[in-house]
């Protein structure tokens, strides 16, 4: 019987495997979690090659950013009312076989590298034309760089006559630094800053658009900046990591709690103003994250103006590309995103109607003192506050028609 193990003694050995095992996980999880969350090598070459906006025959500025940890951030600048002054000849390039043998030569796009910014030359269309439109904000998933995204960038510039800002998080793409919650944090808040300090785009309005943890980004951006985050696009994004866990990584289910990346949208989101008009864009196939965590993003958002459109056969990366989904956005644009632009443009208009009147009542006050019966002046003070408001609404109807056969069009897919 010496030799024969007892139950105990087998059971004993298989929980202190299964002890071992789980500790292990555990540490693994806890010590390589930033890599798990943010695989920005994946796919190959994310940190070598970066796309360039005028593949797409879209004009730009590559900008560094400085943040205030110095890390190095690159960001690309759309702007309306600009277009590329010249477009550089594509290199060519010999591919070569592991046994050396040569193919035939292959085009191959232009893109990015690690030393180049202020690549593209613009021509000045109309100064003024960026300053009237949205600026959208391309916050972008845990994988790859910005340079994936510009198909998506193309369709907001070009059909939506939106203004578009890309950044390529710390650690992604040639940005500098090792990504985390509390660097893209200050990642995402150093180009707000920068958006609200540029003379073309300060005073427009913004909105943040996020794909997967991105929309967890756009999220909180907009909860910590309430005057300057105007309006939200979300697709399929999560409660908190913590709570995708057991979805994506079953086997780790119990050490959840050792998770130091949070990104709690779950509360976030009710922090958002609720004058923030929030559209939600969910694949039911998402493999990734579970529709019910956008289900129940959706349920906790506060804001008085929130859409949700579902995609029956949409999955975590191909819903963007299912019918419906530009059209989706693109109302989304023109009945609440376009309205903020000309509410905006009907208090400027307002307010310098009003400076106008103080104007003119201060002329009519030192005409009186000075003995002249200047009538000329009378009937530009008498003009009413409502009437003043009649003509700001009849600008505002201008401007709405000006931008409805742009915003109209839009695509069924990329």
């Amino acid at each position: 019987m010496g030799y024969i193990p007892s139950l105990g003694s087998f059971v004993g050995v298989v929980g202190g495997v299964l002890a071992v095992s789980l500790i292990s996980t555990a540490g693994l999880l806890y010590r390589y979690q930033t890599s798990l969350i943010y695989p920005s090598s994946f796919p190959a070459g994310s940190k070598a090659e970066v796309n360039t906006p005028d593949e797409y025959d879209l004009p730009y500025i590559e900008e560094e950013l400085i943040t205030p940890d110095s890390e190095r951030l690159r960001v690309f600048v759309m702007l309306q009312g600009t277009k590329l002054a010249a477009r550089r000849p594509m290199p060519r390039i010999q591919e070569v076989t592991d046994d050396d043998e040569k193919r035939p030569t292959q085009p191959v796009e232009r893109k990015s590298t690690p030393t180049q910014t202020g690549i593209a030359p613009l021509d000045v269309v109309d100064a003024q034309l960026a300053s009237k439109r949205p600026t959208v904000l391309f916050l972008h998933a845990n994988a790859g760089n910005m340079g994936h995204r510009l198909p998506l960038a193309a369709v907001f510039f070009k059909r939506f006559g939106c203004n578009v800002i890309m950044l390529s998080y710390r650690g992604y793409g040639f940005s500098t630094g090792s990504p985390n919650e509390r660097g893209i944090k200050i990642d995402t808040q150093t180009t707000l800053d920068y958006i609200r300090s540029h003379p073309a785009l300060s005073s427009t309005i913004l909105v943040a658009y996020g794909q997967s943890i991105g929309g967890a980004v756009a999220i909180d951006l907009a909860a910590r900046n309430p005057a300057s985050v105007h309006a939200l696009i979300l697709e399929n994004t999560f409660l908190s990591v913590p709570e995708l866990i057991p979805h994506v990584l079953p086997p780790v289910r119990p050490f959840a709690f050792l998770c130091r990346e949070y990104w709690n949208s779950g509360v976030a989101i009710t922090k958002i103003s609720s004058r923030v008009p929030t559209l939600f864009l969910s694949g039911r196939q998402d493999e990734l994250v579970p529709p019910p965590h956008m289900d129940a993003l959706f349920a906790r958002c506060n804001s008085t103006v929130k859409l949700k459109k579902e995609f029956a056969d949409g999955t975590h990366n191909d819903t963007c590309i299912k019918p419906g989904y530009f059209e989706a956005i693109g109302e989304f644009l023109l009945a609440h995103v376009v309205t903020l632009v000309n509410d905006k443009s009907t208090a400027a208009v307002v307010a310098e109607k009003e400076t106008l009147q103080q104007q003119g009542a201060k002329a009519k006050s030192a005409a009186k003192e000075a003995g002249s019966s200047d009538e000329s002046s009378d009937d530009w003070v008498q003009m009413s506050h409502s009437e003043v408001k009649d003509e700001a609404a009849k600008a505002r109807s201008q401007a709405k028609d000006a931008d409805a056969p742009t915003l109209s069009k839009v695509p069924t897919k990329l």
